[in-house]
This record gives structure tokens, sequence and C-alpha cells, in this order.
């Protein structure tokens, strides 16, 4: 499976409201994919965040810097889940992305493309300590 068929399979699963695309190219696919879903242009940003966000040519000629800004913004205000295609000139490594919370989607070793998956909410499991079996007794506490 290529990452373009890959891509469209995981826009069909997951079947999102609204994209955020991050680049030209990723607003033609999701409007060819999703035609009714609302795709918002790259540099208009939405009054609230999108479902998903989208980024095919987005991580292209940015350094590691400015990549990881990017993604951090699209975190923090357009989208807690994104889909993002990593070329093998992208400044983002595997570990990278892995310590940026991102899971591998698939990897294309014939065009050289990674495609990485990030939601926020399957970012981290709650463990299972963190339950009110060990939190201490709060009726013992006195001010």
């Amino acid at each position: 499976m290529t990452w373009h068929d890959h891509l469209i399979a995981r826009l069909k699963e997951i079947r999102p409201d609204s994209v955020c695309a991050l680049d030209a190219a990723a607003c033609q696919l999701a409007r060819d994919i999703l035609p009714d879903t609302t795709v918002r242009m790259p540099g208009h940003p939405p009054a609230q965040a999108c479902m998903l966000a989208l980024g095919i040519d987005a991580l292209n000629g940015l350094d590691a810097q400015q990549a990881q800004h990017l993604i951090n913004h699209v975190r923090l205000y357009l989208s807690p889940r994104l889909l993002l295609v990593a070329q093998e000139t992208c400044a983002l490594d595997e570990s990278s992305f892995r310590a940026l919370g991102f899971t591998l989607s698939l990897n294309d070793p014939a065009d050289r493309t990674r495609v990485y998956h990030y939601d926020l909410n399957v970012y981290k499991t709650v463990p299972d300590w963190l339950n009110s079996r060990f939190w201490a007794h709060p009726e013992r506490w006195k001010p």
C-alpha cells in the first residue's frame, strides 16, 4: 500500500466532520475524499478547533525547530488529531516524531515516505495507580 492510498483509507476510517489542511496538497486530497466535510484552507485558521489536521507537504523545507513549532501550534490551536506525511528530506526523524507523541502509521520504503498519526485522546493511557484507591484520605487532613 502506498502512502497516498494509506492516507485515503485513514481519512475514510476517521471520517472527520472538519479538516484543517496544512498545505494545498492536503486541502485537495481532503476535498476529493471527503466532499461533505468542511475543509479549512491553508492560511485561514478555523474559529474553532477542527477534528483532524492533515499535512502532506507541510514539513517540506522546514528545519527541525520550525517543524516542531508547526506541530505544537497545530496541536494547541487547530486540532487534537494530526495525520502528517514525512518525506525522506524531513528534518524530523522517527525518534523525533515518537518524542512528540506520534505513532508511525505507515512506512512506504518505495517512496521513502512515512505517515505519522497523533491523537490526543489516545496519546497516553491512564496508569493503574492513578485512581482513588491510592489517594490519601482527605477526611484525615486538618487545615
